[in-house]
């Protein structure tokens, strides 16, 4: 399907909770986050072919899970309604600093957003997209492994995916699917997400 800009705007503008941020006892006010596309979906609907509309945003927030934007502003936030992308970013992320990968995850997702992109790209590009990260060959090879078995494979969870570990698995858990009361991260920032989810549940209305 493709993106249709107009709906999301209208969803963006629309579907804004007031939720208390875990600041919010010492400085007595409220704070408003939204249940939104993010900032990077939001740059990527620029451009109409690089997108596909997600169900997620076709229904209000008692329907499928829409997780809540958080003061922590995780990149997992931004690309919840694509699975493959937010999979592909917990890649990128592994073994090096979020200050260091994310730029990089950005280019990556706007060169190519689709898993079928990535089955086309050519290699030696696909190295540079990684380069200064470390393990850049084994990082490609995870990549391109991980998308066939992504495409290919019936799974259930990411887990059962090729190069994806408990921080992949609890990253879907989390914000692709509302299962976010069973998982357990190791992760510090999946850890403090899920605190702020438990701490703002019935703000949140989850």
């Amino acid at each position: 399907m493709e993106a249709d800009h107009d709906i999301l705007h209208s969803i963006d503008k629309t579907s804004k909770l007031k939720c208390l941020s875990p600041h919010s006892k010492k400085n007595g006010r409220k704070t408003n986050y939204c249940k939104r596309p993010g900032l990077f979906y939001k740059n990527l609907i620029k451009n109409q072919n690089a997108v596909q509309t997600s169900h997620y945003f076709e229904s209000t927030c008692s329907g499928p899970w829409i997780p809540p934007r958080s003061p922590y502003a995780l990149i997992q936030e931004d690309l919840f309604h694509n699975p493959w992308q937010l999979l592909i970013a917990t890649i990128f992320l592994t073994k090096v600093t979020a200050k260091l990968a994310i730029p990089k995850i950005h280019t990556f997702l706007l060169k190519w957003p689709t898993p079928e992109d990535v089955t086309k790209a050519d290699p030696q590009e696909l190295l540079s997209s990684v380069e200064n990260l470390g393990l850049e060959n084994t990082r490609v090879k995870t990549i391109k492994r991980f998308t066939e078995d992504f495409l290919l494979k019936n799974w259930k969870y990411p887990i059962e995916l090729y190069g994806i570990g408990k921080y992949g698995n609890d990253s879907y858990r989390l914000f692709c699917v509302n299962e976010w009361r069973k998982v357990q991260p190791d992760d510090i920032l999946l850890s403090k997400y899920k605190d702020w989810l438990t701490l703002n549940e019935k703000q949140l209305g989850i």
